[in-house]
């Protein structure tokens, strides 16, 4: 679908640097905001900047369609592509362009921080609506795959969608999800292709976290040596030993995790408690115990916390 768009270019993206658009927010110190982001991603997308550039948005401009913004949107977008590609200006202020965003969507009228994915889907929808080539949408009822092969599903789909739904931006962005539904009672299966702009994704969640350790070595002659270990977050106090292990070569068997509060030892941790119980703000004791401890009969291992007065 994209080829149709980079038969003819009419930028050598190689020789023409499009301006910066700023903000004057951002030019006064603030963080960069959704609008900055949105522009910059869309302003460097090859095939809208080629459809714009070339004016073929005039003749697909929809201005009655009312779930459009009467092809406001539309022709504010392409103003600013054409002043940020040109090649004339080393930056643009896009005013005219904010202010017709917030004129159709007032929570971006103002100069607070707003959700860039928000207003990305905003504007795609607002330029599809506004360009949109079918005038009167007729109504389609969705079929069912009913064991049909998912090649055909998905074309019938997408013709179906396409009788609605015809615009630069389904050319570039739109596609189908495709959706599984078994019933947990008749066992039914239902193939579904729906129509999808953009995908949500979450961010990755960290599976591990530091701690600072203050370790105790079996040597009185040893200086105590303040390090931090890397741990799995959902781990225990075993994984902690095996870590400190990795770093000084003290066995994980001859380590006992203690947490010291207010100048005193306020709990010794067993190996298999979760490392979720030890907070940030924890002062974390780690003492060595000498591999031969209990060789001469039962023993008794007794951390000391000492204090010295300056």
């Amino acid at each position: 679908m994209i080829k149709h768009f980079m038969q003819k270019c009419p930028v050598n993206y190689a020789l023409v640097r499009p301006a910066i658009c700023i903000d004057p927010l951002v030019m006064a110190g603030y963080p960069e905001k959704a609008q900055e982001k949105m522009k910059k991603c869309m302003s460097n997308t090859p095939a809208l900047v080629d459809y714009f550039l070339q004016d073929r948005y005039w003749d697909e401009l929809n201005n009655e369609n009312p779930l459009g913004m009467q092809g406001e949107i539309a022709k504010s977008f392409g103003e600013l592509i054409k002043n940020m590609w040109c090649g004339r200006y080393s930056y643009t202020v896009p005013r005219n362009f904010k202010m017709i965003v917030g004129r159709f969507a007032p929570q971006f009228s103002g100069y607070q921080q707003q959700d860039c994915q928000e207003l990305m889907a905003f504007l795609l929808d607002g330029l599809h609506e506004d360009l949109n080539r079918v005038k009167k949408k007729p109504y389609i009822e969705q079929q069912d795959a009913d064991g049909r092969p998912d090649e055909l599903v998905a074309k019938e789909a997408w013709e179906n969608y396409l009788k609605r739904n015809n615009s630069v931006i389904v050319d570039i962005f739109h596609g189908l999800l495709k959706s599984t539904l078994v019933c947990p009672e008749c066992t039914k299966v239902s193939i579904t292709f729906d129509p999808f702009c953009y995908l949500s994704l979450p961010l990755p969640i960290k599976k591990e976290r530091q701690i600072e350790i203050l370790l105790i070595s079996a040597d009185p002659l040893t200086r105590p040596l303040k390090m931090k270990v890397t741990v799995p977050k959902l781990g225990n106090v075993q994984d902690l030993c095996e870590a400190v292990y990795k770093s000084v070569h003290i066995p994980a068997s001859n380590l006992i995790v203690t947490d010291v509060y207010n100048h005193r030892l306020h709990k010794i941790f067993s190996k298999d408690e979760l490392l979720s119980n030890i907070m940030e703000r924890d002062e974390i004791f780690v003492y060595e115990i000498p591999a031969n401890l209990e060789e001469n009969g039962p023993a008794c291992m007794l951390p000391v916390y000492l204090k010295h007065k300056k």
